[in-house]
């Protein structure tokens, strides 16, 4: 089946894309990705250069698709490699540029392996082969689901790396104070006294949607 890569996803038709993605979140959907490129968030001198893989049918329909980035540095992925990449130095192996299968400053596990995952897997297959030939160290595959976690451990030179992440659910409370009566006491006095900490230091929080943003604003956040 045809293999393309892709350096811009404007190129590429944002229902085609969006048509591969197992849920709704946001990060993973054409818009958010093709935004990061057009932004300059990605791509010129950032470091990330876009080189997303395309898989397609002999009818030319899209079967599977791997978000990739060539990376000539670490920032930006909440992982950190960095010792392996001090290692690799100090052994006199090049560790830049490496191969990034992720979505951009976001550490949100989720779907990776676009599409059929087993024809997303063929796509990483032909990625190993070309490792040395395109000049990378190697290829890391970030945040990922449970089904592309088993399917690449399986696969023949590939290592896994376990994290840890604490998330919060809320479990139907009405209010912050409906959330505190279900802390044991000692927990509740120190919440309340944080929170009284950051009012006495005069911070406020102002809540805004995007467009009610002005241009400086924008450019202090960026």
């Amino acid at each position: 089946m045809p293999i393309q890569t892709l350096h811009r996803l404007a190129e590429l038709d944002p229902t085609e894309w969006d048509a591969l993605l197992a849920d709704s979140q946001p990060f993973l959907r054409h818009a958010f990705l093709s935004s990061l490129e057009d932004s300059g968030s990605v791509g010129g001198r950032s470091g990330w250069q876009p080189a997303h893989r395309l898989l397609r049918d002999p009818q030319g329909g899209l079967r599977a698709a791997l978000p990739l980035y060539r990376k000539s540095h670490s920032y930006g992925e909440y992982v950190f490699d960095w010792a392996w990449a001090d290692a690799c130095q100090r052994a006199g192996i090049r560790y830049y540029p490496k191969l990034l299968c992720a979505v951009p400053f976001t550490p949100v596990a989720g779907q990776r392996l676009l599409g059929d995952v087993e024809a997303a897997a063929t796509l990483l297959d032909g990625l190993t082969e070309q490792l040395d030939a395109q000049q990378m160290s190697g290829i890391h595959v970030n945040f990922t689901e449970s089904k592309a976690d088993r399917l690449m451990a399986g696969r023949e030179g590939w290592l896994e790396r376990i994290g840890c992440q604490f998330h919060w659910l809320n479990r139907g409370y009405r209010d912050f104070q409906d959330f505190l009566d279900a802390l044991t006491s000692r927990k509740r006095k120190q919440l309340r006294k944080e929170r009284e900490q950051v009012a006495g230091q005069g911070i406020v929080f102002d809540w805004r949607e995007g467009q009610q943003l002005s241009e400086v604003e924008w450019d202090f956040v960026y």
